[in-house]
């Protein structure tokens, strides 16, 4: 089953524990919409719609990825069994490692119909 196909004309409540809070939708299966619900890093907007690469890694847990037009870089592991997200973010930063400032997250992951 595709995340797509578990999430059909729903949403996904993404609250992780870095104070970061995003509402996803899937709008197909290779495009989400998100919509940040609290901070978000600086610069980026409020929401978007992104082209999104998802695989099914064991039943009902997904892997997600894709690349903002602000150049933020999200991978993701949702884990709809025990209701957790994680996700590593970089993002262009002229002072890190590479060029990149990153962050992991790790949070709460709630199906809202």
């Amino acid at each position: 089953m595709t995340i797509r196909e578990r999430l059909n004309g729903k949403k996904m409540d993404v609250n992780y524990e870095t104070g970061y809070h995003f509402q996803i939708e899937f709008l197909n299966d290779s495009t989400i919409r998100w919509y940040a619900l609290s901070k978000t890093a600086e610069g980026a907007p409020k929401q978007e719609e992104e082209p999104v690469s998802s695989m099914e890694i064991s039943e009902g847990v997904y892997f997600l990825n894709w690349i903002e037009e602000s150049g933020i870089v999200v991978s993701q592991i949702d884990d709809f069994n025990r209701g957790k997200v994680f996700a590593f973010m970089t993002w262009p930063d002229e002072n890190g490692r590479g060029k990149r400032a990153q962050l992991l997250h790790k949070g709460v992951l709630t199906v809202v119909d």
